[in-house]
């Protein structure tokens, strides 16, 4: 893709593709009935098992098409990391692209069909079970499909790979519950087969590593347990304290965070893959949060934009608003060359860092959930610790932006983008239970970029942390200029043709029409 200037050309291949074939049945011969499929030997499972996991974060060859389409086009614009400035995208202003929808969502269920395969082949109804390797599956099953039900809502999910005409989804309650299970049957066997290991040679996160693969389960089941907290609250409750008190224990160091390795050239860091295509730059609420705090990891994420200075710009600019020098990607700050081509082969992508579990034991604590002795602001303080323990700061540094009472900084500029500053929140620890909330929220979501918007998007339609600026325009005639406006995803259009049985059933768990403003589950 380095031959192009930008991913327009990308998106407009990729998305005919889609469109030529079905977005949950055909796949080729991964959605075929199973009894067809001849026992594959381990190294056939653990080649599997890579492609497995590059497609279940969108990654799907080394033009990265599906983590632009769903990841850079959405979540990225929604969470508020990025900024849109590709003249050719209306999607910050929150445009529903169903084109760009249909080639996300074929790219997805593609990766969760070859991941089903792998469950058929090494569960107890498989010729030859492989419980450890079933357990990994199960693990990653559930982290790849915690953010596509967050983008939808219901989901195919028991159905995928069932070869069948209709493909039914499943209600997100169902989803959500079944992952807790999921993952607690995958905790029981990972925790009595820590000596053994699973896809060693196809693993691309932990190298078959048992031991890390239980600490990520173990931190998946409490973020699920902490999306479900206020719809849910007695299991989430169940299951957050399950999660903190269980074998193994959780991520909470970054030597166990959770990154792909890039095995070029077919799978390259997505990041680094469309960082220079000139699509997007810092947005305006990060400037506004890392310039008032002063916080040194602005420096280790964001680069000076080329005419100089870290500057970031509003969302939901127009064409025309794109055009103006204030907006050029020339004055704003792209993210820095750890993150851009030159290292898209050997930089790993970070999915699940040490600094979120702490901020969810903290938000736990504060629920008064049983997750250890720790305070509240103990873990808020550990989070921040961590985060900037993966970005390279320590020390003095740490310790006095965590005493901080700086605060979020106004955002500059022309009178018709300017705006005072987000919040009035304090790094250093507050004494209200509703400010503390915020400053977790806050936390997190500087904690989980520039890799992880698609939990940070979660997050804000869950919580409403942190405050974000509101858009300067937008398109969508369901949503608004609202930074919150849109709660979800359209279906992909092409679901109501192909699939149409299975997308008039997921329109009914939805519980409201398919609109970007009906919410979620754990959204109402």
């Amino acid at each position: 893709m380095r031959k192009y200037t930008n991913g327009y050309n990308l998106f407009v291949y990729f998305c005919m593709l889609a469109l030529l074939s079905s977005c949950t049945k055909g796949f080729d011969e991964l959605n075929t009935d199973k009894t067809k499929i001849e026992t594959l030997a381990p190294k056939q499972l653990d080649k599997l098992f890579s492609s497995a996991e590059y497609g279940g974060i969108l990654n799907t060859d080394q033009w990265a098409g599906g983590y632009q389409l769903l990841i850079s086009l959405a979540s990225d614009e929604q969470s508020q990391f990025f900024s849109c400035t590709q003249k050719a995208f209306p999607s910050d202003r929150n445009a529903m692209v169903g084109r760009w929808i249909n080639g996300g969502w074929g790219s997805f269920l593609n990766g969760a069909s070859t991941l089903q395969t792998i469950l058929d082949q090494t569960g107890p109804n498989s010729p030859s079970p492989r419980p450890v390797e079933e357990a990994v599956a199960k693990v990653w099953k559930s982290y790849i499909f915690i953010p596509m039900t967050d983008f939808f809502g219901p989901l195919p999910y028991s159905t995928i790979g069932n070869g069948q005409d209709v493909v039914e989804y499943d209600s997100q309650e169902f989803i959500y519950t079944d992952i807790l299970k999921s993952l607690g049957e995958a905790i029981t066997v990972l925790s009595q087969n820590q000596d053994k290991s699973a896809f060693a040679t196809g693993d691309v996160i932990y190298g078959g590593n048992i031991t890390q693969w239980l600490k990520f389960a173990n931190s998946l089941r409490l973020r699920a347990a902490i999306r479900i907290s206020k719809v849910n609250p007695s299991l989430a409750k169940t299951e957050a304290e399950a999660a903190a008190a269980g074998p193994g224990g959780l991520i909470t160091t970054n030597a166990d965070n959770a990154a792909q390795k890039p095995t070029p050239p077919g799978y390259l860091n997505p990041l680094g893959v469309i960082s220079e295509w000139g699509e997007f730059r810092m947005s305006a609420s990060m400037e506004s949060v890392l310039k008032g705090y002063e916080d040194p990891r602005m420096t280790a994420i964001f680069q000076e934009a080329a005419n100089g200075g870290y500057k970031g710009l509003r969302n939901g600019l127009t064409i025309a608003q794109m055009s103006e020098s204030f907006n050029d990607k020339d004055n704003n700050s792209n993210v820095v060359p750890r993150f851009q081509n030159a290292a898209d082969g050997t930089e790993p992508f970070t999915i699940y860092a040490a600094a979120e579990t702490w901020f969810n034991l903290a938000e736990a604590k504060l629920n008064g959930w049983n997750v250890g002795s720790a305070s509240a602001q103990d873990l808020y303080e550990g989070g921040i610790a961590a985060s900037m323990d993966q970005w390279g700061f320590t020390g003095a540094p740490v310790a006095n932006y965590i005493a901080s009472h700086n605060t979020p900084a106004p955002f500059e500029g022309p009178s018709e983008y300017a705006a005072p500053p987000l919040s009035d929140i304090t790094v250093a620890w507050a004494a209200t239970e509703e400010k503390q909330r915020e400053q977790i929220g806050t936390q997190k979501w500087i904690a989980l970029c520039p890799t992880m918007s698609t939990e940070a998007w979660a997050e804000f339609r869950r919580t409403g942390y942190p405050k974000l600026y509101d858009r300067i325009n937008n398109e969508n005639p369901d949503a608004s200029t609202a930074a919150g406006s849109v709660k979800r995803l359209i279906f992909p259009p092409s679901e109501a043709v192909v699939n149409k049985g299975g997308y008039d059933g997921g329109v009914t768990k939805l519980g409201g029409p398919d609109k970007s403003s009906t919410p979620l589950w754990w959204d109402k």
